[in-house]
């Protein structure tokens, strides 16, 4: 009996995933576009309501349901319509062609110089082989019904004005474009700097030599002009190399766009020390780069300099690196650079003959007091480097000391020595040499005295 049990359930098993097996049915859906028909990646698919999956690259996607009933099949995708239907439950392939949704593309049409709008301009839109035409209202706009994720051509053209054709690639939202036309006598230049491509404003506009504007600050220049005629056109601006060309204006140029080169001016660099003597190899930078050094006349020429800004910068060892910006305008201008010595430690040292150290004295730089030697005898201050200096050191009872000397690059920090020797006591001398004075006019007197002591005993014994 329970052998019995075991076969029923065996054979009520499999004949349940027999019918399973049988009724399970594979869809595979082609999802393109209605238009191009290319197929469609990433788009959902809905099984009777409910999310199932994507198409993959190739716009696939396998639906695997049971296979009993008919099922409803959902596909949404961005920038279509969605698709919605019943297939027949014994289906296994369907293809689906889902149309793009229709959005609004609103032109506005302006003016280029006047930014006015421009009433009664003719808009034509194409693409598939389809196309809508619209004339601008007083507003300068006029709208399409287009479908979304659709490249369409526009072209523009109104009376006075210069046609326009351009490509606008469309999303999945209404668009909202604006373009500028050109008035059909109106021409502009664009100028710009060939190496920097800046605009160069106030360049001179010359047609057949005739002046006819300049250059604004964005360094565009629009004017009338009469086209189908050939024109020598000149440009002119200070510090730039002149522009000439013969060409003709055609009905379809709009714009002519052209590059302006600097002249080279040429400059004179000129280096000198505060003390006005020529600084002979000094190292010139020019806007980082190196250029050379300066002559025995402290100067560089710089012939092939164009016009411009420039940060100069002067080095020299010994001296404080000078820098500044130069404008260069005219040719062969002379630009004065003056670099400063760099200072150094000096350490006086104030002694008497036998070496003793001086201390309290007062020194004197080039003239000045500048301070006294310490209880060791030393003063210590900084001085230029290539500079003379009057070196004196005073102190009571001391005859003043002095040295003239300058000091010379190469070390950072200097010395120098002076002797003082100290003044005569003059009190004492005075002393001395009025003791002196007495003693010998003591000494003469005694010695007259005593002549006459013996003149008068001679003459007693003559007697």
């Amino acid at each position: 009996m329970y052998r019995q049990r075991n076969r029923f359930l065996f054979t009520l098993l499999c004949t349940i995933f027999l019918c399973s097996f049988v009724q399970a049915t594979i869809l595979q859906i082609t999802v393109q576009d209605s238009i191009d028909n290319s197929t469609i990646p990433r788009a959902a698919i809905f099984l009777n309501g409910e999310n199932y999956a994507r198409t993959n690259n190739n716009g696939q996607v396998f639906l695997n349901y049971s296979g009993l009933d008919d099922p409803l099949i959902r596909i949404s995708m961005t920038g279509y319509n969605d698709w919605e239907n019943l297939v027949a439950k014994n289906t296994t392939s369907i293809l689906v062609n889902l149309s793009r949704k229709s959005i609004i593309l609103k032109v506005n049409i302006y003016d280029s110089e006047t930014l006015g709008s421009i009433a009664g301009a003719r808009v034509n839109v194409s693409a598939e082989h389809l196309t809508q035409t619209k004339v601008t209202d007083i507003s300068g706009s006029v709208t399409f019904n287009v479908n979304a994720t659709t490249s369409y051509s526009l072209d523009i053209t109104a009376p006075d004005y210069l046609s326009r054709n351009v490509i606008i690639d469309m999303g999945t939202e209404d668009e909202d474009a604006q373009y500028l036309m050109l008035q059909a006598n109106q021409f502009s230049f664009v100028v710009k700097d060939k190496n920097g491509m800046a605009a160069v404003p106030g360049a001179e506009v010359r047609i057949d030599t005739a002046l006819v504007g300049k250059t604004d600050a964005r360094g565009v220049l629009t004017i009338p002009v009469t086209r189908g005629k050939v024109r020598t056109i000149e440009i002119k601006k200070d510090g730039y190399q002149t522009f000439t060309e013969s060409r003709e204006i055609s009905q379809t140029d709009a714009l002519y766009s052209l590059e302006l080169s600097k002249s080279r001016v040429g400059a004179f660099i000129s280096v000198f020390d505060e003390n006005h003597a020529p600084v002979i190899g000094a190292d010139v930078f020019m806007n980082g780069s190196h250029f050379g050094t300066t002559n025995q006349y402290g100067r560089l020429n710089f012939s092939n300099l164009v016009s411009g800004s420039y940060r100069v910068e002067i080095r020299k060892t010994g001296y404080v690196t000078g820098n500044r910006s130069i404008l260069v305008a005219n040719p062969n201008e002379d630009y004065t650079f003056e670099i400063i010595f760099e200072n150094a430690d000096l350490t006086l040292f104030v002694q008497e003959k036998d070496q003793k150290m001086v201390p309290n004295v007062t020194i004197y730089l080039n003239g000045l007091a500048v301070g006294t030697t310490d209880d060791h005898g030393q003063y210590r201050t900084r001085v230029k480097f290539n500079t003379p200096y009057n070196i004196t050191a005073t102190k009571d009872t001391y005859q003043p000391a002095m040295v003239h000397t300058q000091f010379a690059q190469g070390n950072a920090s200097v010395s120098a020595t002076l002797i003082m020797e100290k003044k005569p006591d003059w009190g004492l001398i005075t002393i001395i040499v009025m003791g002196a004075i007495i003693v010998l006019v003591l000494f003469a007197v005694l010695r007259i005295g005593g002549g006459r002591n013996r003149k008068l005993v001679v003459r007693r014994n003559d007697l």
